[in-house]
């Protein structure tokens, strides 16, 4: 298949690759016709081109005919152990752009450079940044207009918090009183809770605890969110 693809095989009987396409075009349509073909048709077509006959127990009836794994295996390996259960992925049920945002708050150094690039906007470098953590090609503006509304995306108790929070921590990045905002960012509960008892937007509010606040901000994207704002990152209105 590869090489069909590659232009390095001519088609066998019964496939017909466009000639003028790219790589991507050959191969969507190499998948659309051995669907519609079946696996174990093609596997035959192929030999047949190379004068070679396969043997009918190749096809026996106890494997499935049409399964590409099938014929990848190889034919003297041992039969493969039983399959484990897959371990749950923590990623399953999670936007790209939050699988992105995981792997980026890992390293201070990856941080840095993302508000660099995103400051640029580095098409090509955010392009690679996306490879390497999450293998998609995500766009730069469709992620800072995801992120700059992530609230819009949740629940009424996070969006209350992250609208609180957000209006708090700026507050005190205007009041140039930065050492406050980074022990809140890091996550430190004395902190907080001195704020709560002045702070204006949570004085009046019961629910905001430390855990509510570490559940609905902390634990969310809207730290780096913060970061990248008071970095001079621009979120589009």
């Amino acid at each position: 298949m590869t090489e069909l693809w590659e232009g390095k095989r001519p088609a066998p009987a019964g496939i017909t690759l466009p000639e003028d396409g790219d790589e991507k075009a050959r191969i969507q349509s190499l998948a659309q016709q051995l669907q519609a073909m079946g696996m174990a048709e093609f596997v035959r077509a192929c030999a047949a081109q190379d004068g070679t006959v396969l043997p009918e127990e190749l096809f026996s009836e106890h494997v499935d005919p049409n399964g590409l794994e099938f014929f990848l295996r190889d034919p003297d390996a041992p039969e493969p152990a039983p399959e484990r259960p897959a371990t749950p992925d923590p990623d399953a049920n999670k936007h790209a752009f939050e699988v992105f945002l995981d792997c980026i708050a890992m390293d201070d150094g990856l941080v840095q450079y993302l508000i660099d690039v995103l400051k640029r906007m580095d098409r090509k470098e955010f392009f690679k940044l996306s490879q390497i953590t999450t293998k998609l090609d995500l766009d730069p503006e469709e992620f800072l207009y995801w992120l700059g509304r992530r609230e819009l995306y949740a629940g009424e108790e996070e969006q209350a918090c992250a609208v609180m929070m957000d209006h708090a921590l700026l507050r005190l990045a205007e009041e140039n009183r930065l050492d406050v905002v980074a022990a809140l960012l890091s996550g430190d509960q004395k902190t907080f809770e001195a704020l709560r008892c002045e702070a204006p937007e949570l004085v009046h509010v019961p629910a905001a605890t430390f855990d509510w606040y570490a559940k609905n901000y902390l634990d969310r994207d809207y730290p780096i969110r913060l970061i990248m704002r008071l970095n001079g990152v621009k979120f589009p209105n």
